[in-house]
């Protein structure tokens, strides 16, 4: 997927980062939905993971941020290079989403275990 911050170098290519990165930023995103500074500094953060850390945005480490420290960092630095805030939400959004569509569903995580076959019931 593409983003495209032009203050940050125009098109941007995304790649989704690790489950365990996706399930922070999500869980954090699905339970503060009315918090528009926090929407701010998670969609500052997602496009941060997201994003080759060439593009003048620091690298995220769970060892030492949360996804919401990481993107309150992130959120100032777009911000000093005038990136609007309606850009942030709405690139950073794509980036959410994309983390969303990662994280296993409870259906997935069963069909996964069950790897049994009525043909062969001692495999």
């Amino acid at each position: 997927m593409k983003i495209t911050l032009k203050r940050l170098g125009g098109a941007l290519e995304t790649r989704c980062p690790d489950l365990a990165t996706c399930f922070e930023f999500v869980s954090l995103w699905s339970t503060n939905s009315s918090d528009t500074a926090e929407l701010g500094r998670l969609c500052a953060g997602a496009i941060g993971v997201s994003i080759d850390h060439l593009a003048r945005l620091p690298k995220y480490k769970p060892q030492m941020h949360k996804p919401s420290a990481y993107g309150h960092i992130c959120l100032n630095r777009m911000l000093e290079l005038n990136i609007t805030p309606s850009e942030i939400y709405q690139e950073g959004i794509k980036c959410l989403t994309v983390m969303t569509s990662k994280i296993p569903t409870a259906a997935e995580v069963t069909e996964k275990v069950n790897f049994s076959t009525k043909d062969d019931p001692d495999i």
